[in-house]
């Protein structure tokens, strides 16, 4: 579950701003009726009063309108509707929160002495991934460690006591580089069913993505590693330890990128667009490579998970890159045809005792063998077609 980002209420973003003038306009230009609007430029425009003159404000920008492409509903009609598997997923994804309550449990945030956090409002990241899952179970305690470079030790010492099962001695220095700060995070539960998310602090991600900046991508990573949680609660087997690795590693972590993406950025499809267009850049920029048989090999249309084995030695032999990045393409594939709950049973029902294969064909009705090389001709189309929105 080890997780390096990168980077790196339901808004619907293709309806325009009601407006009473289309007259083009600009900031600080006179205007004759107090609360009037125009869109202009790519901006929408309040009259407003300034002293004593009625005149424009600065503008907030409005969405290109656009009619979204079908979205596939099976893997029967998959092939022919590529180009609404984006925007499928993400409304699914967005519809589904704005819907449901949040079952999130007790929320502990334990901050280093010497680190100042990122993101107070954490708890909105989470909650929102709690929306997105709210009919699997999740932990009832949550145990955040934020920490930078200064308090290495200190966060070592509380993930010490905490202890989940994934533990990795020494997990706290690896997401902190000298002089750059710490970034990244790791999640698991323990033996008391506790979740227990580490999370670097203060290492910057270089990328000026969004509106909120570095708040926003700490929310991302937050939102990543919390999903995780979800995936291990619901697959605990063998005693506690868990067998979350008896599914595919780019399941695991393509659902908690694009969870993470699709629910922290759930109110602006645009958003949510630059985020997948950075994430997936190297994949775009490479789509040749990115050929259906490459796709299905990687992907492994017959895999075979043995207990109490390593089963993720089989994607060793790939970039660490694309369990991530093809992963969350495949789970946008998963999530427009079915839904996001779909995905997270699959876990639940591995840890009821079936394997990967078996709970595949429950869950979406055609064996993994045969829905495998189609997921890979959706994922190399939209790659070699460009299709990004």
């Amino acid at each position: 579950m080890r997780k390096h980002l990168r980077l790196a209420a339901l808004v619907i973003p293709m309806v325009l701003l009601a407006s009473n003038s289309y007259a083009a306009v600009k900031a600080g230009s006179a205007c004759s009726k107090v609360g009037s609007k125009s869109v202009s430029g790519g901006k929408s425009y309040t009259c407003i009063k300034s002293g004593k003159k009625l005149v424009w404000d600065k503008g907030v920008e409005v969405e290109t309108p656009f009619t979204p492409a079908i979205a596939p509903s099976s893997f029967e009609d998959l092939p022919s509707r590529i180009d609404g598997i984006i925007y499928g997923a993400w409304f699914k994804a967005s519809q589904k929160i704005h819907n449901s309550v949040s079952t999130l449990g007790k929320v502990n945030i334990l901050v280093g002495p010497n680190t100042t956090a990122i993101d107070s409002m954490s708890t909105n990241s989470l909650n929102l991934i709690a929306k997105l899952y709210p009919n699997v179970a999740q932990v009832k305690n949550l145990y955040v460690i934020k920490y930078s470079n200064a308090d290495i030790a200190w966060a070592q010492q509380q993930y010490d006591l905490l202890r989940p099962n994934n533990y990795r001695a020494g997990a706290a220095a690896s997401y902190c580089l000298s002089g750059a700060g710490c970034r990244g995070g790791i999640a698991g539960i323990n033996a008391t069913s506790d979740g227990v998310i580490l999370l670097g602090q203060g290492g910057g991600y270089g990328y000026p993505l969004l509106d909120g900046g570095p708040v926003t991508l700490d929310g991302l990573v937050l939102s990543h590693e919390y999903t995780h949680t979800i995936q291990a609660i619901n697959a605990v087997c063998r005693g506690s330890k868990g067998c979350y690795g008896d599914l595919p590693q780019w399941l695991l972590e393509g659902n908690a990128e694009w969870s993470a993406s699709a629910s922290r950025l759930s109110e602006k499809f645009s958003e949510y667009l630059k985020f997948r267009t950075l994430n997936l850049s190297n994949q775009y920029a490479d789509a040749a490579k990115f050929t259906t048989d490459w796709i299905t090999t990687f992907l492994n249309p017959n895999p075979t998970f043995l207990p109490n084995q390593d089963n993720w030695t089989y994607w060793a032999n790939y970039s660490s890159d694309n369990v991530y990045t093809i992963g969350l393409m495949a789970n946008e594939i998963l999530a427009s045809i079915k839904g996001p709950d779909a995905i997270m049973r699959l876990y639940e029902d591995v840890g009821n005792g079936k394997s990967f294969v078996e709970a595949f064909k429950q869950e979406y009705g055609i064996a993994w063998s045969d829905a495998c090389p189609i997921i890979a001709h959706a994922i190399a189309a939209e790659l070699s077609r460009q299709v990004k929105s």
